[in-house]
């Protein structure tokens, strides 16, 4: 198996000292991505995504650490030697070529005969989308289809690992969706080991096999989509992703209760005493028309009400605490802003966190 190995490759900027914010570091990082696998690396801007994709790229030299390709030691090997592509945000297509020379490029430079390049060049662009494109030039196609020559460019040339740094953020929405699809669909077909960055959560959720939530220079928890969002490891992690209902409190007894005193619950009776943050996600929390056993009760005022693709988005002011939920649009025809409302909370998807 190719596998795509990063062993602890770390990178240093500038002086580094507890308070110079000029100083980055990139801790050591150690991921094992399969072949064929779809892997993004999620975080927001400055946590170190972009220099993890450099380093393994070769277009940044490591302070430490190994990049392995199957049973093959990469580290030292220049970039041009290590058989990746890479999309980047702009498409950075040559203006005065062709589309079709633009996608046949990296063939070229791989010594590949004129006319099995340009073969493969138009046989790509079909696979794109963009067939009957390749006597156009770059300045005579939109965003989003410079986008897809630039994803035909780097699939021509059959690469080990397939590198993407944020391709799709300057595109419209509509066009973000429709490349997402493409993306997706290309990547099976053609089975290439991506490694894709990215701080959209939506889009790293809807294309990924794994995720790596980084932040602040370190590598934070790795999972599917679903294992990050139910079960995150550290509330930053939670926070990164959306859970904004994260309570302080303390545990003692399997019995939790909140900073502010607001909420008591049970049902923790396998962790330990102490400090802990009760996280709820929003789906967890529901309108109390069905009251069951393992459901919490909790009363509060809604604060707000935003409807959000079918669904509404509530804020519940629940003692000191700002709490979010989702509601069908039947449960938010029912009540209004301002008025008092009982919530259910289902203990079985609530997570209790030390971090």
């Amino acid at each position: 198996m190719s596998d795509l190995r990063i062993i602890d490759l770390e990178k240093r900027y500038g002086a580094v000292q507890p308070k110079d914010e000029a100083s980055f570091v990139l801790r050591p990082v150690r991921l094992s991505i399969r072949e064929g696998e779809f892997f993004s690396l999620l975080g927001p801007s400055g946590c170190g995504k972009t220099t993890l994709l450099k380093l393994v790229a070769g277009l940044l030299q490591a302070d430490g650490g190994e990049v392995w390709v199957g049973d093959e030691n990469l580290t030292n090997v220049p970039p041009e030697s290590r058989k990746f592509a890479m999309v980047f945000q702009q498409s950075l297509l040559f203006p005065h070529k062709t589309i079709e020379d633009n996608v046949a490029f990296g063939l070229k430079m791989q010594k590949v005969g004129k006319q099995q390049r340009l073969k493969a060049a138009r046989d790509m662009l079909e696979h794109v989308g963009l067939s009957g494109f390749g006597s156009r030039f770059p300045d005579e196609l939109s965003g989003g289809q410079q986008q897809r020559v630039a994803l035909a460019r780097a699939l021509v040339a059959n690469p080990r690992v397939l590198l993407m740094d944020e391709p799709f953020s300057a595109l419209d929405p509509g066009l973000r969706e429709d490349m997402r699809d493409l993306l997706s669909r290309i990547q099976k077909e053609f089975r290439v080991t991506v490694l894709f960055v990215t701080h959209d959560r939506d889009e790293a959720f809807a294309l990924s096999d794994r995720i790596a939530v980084m932040g602040e220079g370190a590598l934070r928890q790795v999972g599917n989509a679903r294992e990050l969002y139910e079960r995150p490891d550290t509330t930053a992690v939670a926070a990164f992703l959306g859970l904004r209902n994260i309570l302080s409190g303390t545990l003692e007894n399997g019995r939790f209760v909140s900073s502010d005193g607001f909420l008591e619950v049970d049902g923790a009776s396998q962790l330990a005493d102490g400090e802990y943050f009760m996280v709820i996600r929003p789906d967890a929390i529901i309108a109390a028309e069905n009251d069951q056993s393992s459901h919490v009760r909790i009363q509060g005022i809604i604060q707000e009400m935003k409807y959000v693709r079918g669904m509404y988005n509530l804020k519940v002011k629940a003692g000191n605490q700002l709490l979010e939920c989702i509601f069908t649009t039947d449960q938010a025809e029912k009540t209004t802003v301002g008025e008092a409302i009982d919530l259910l909370v289902d203990m079985k998807e609530v997570r209790f966190l030390k971090e």
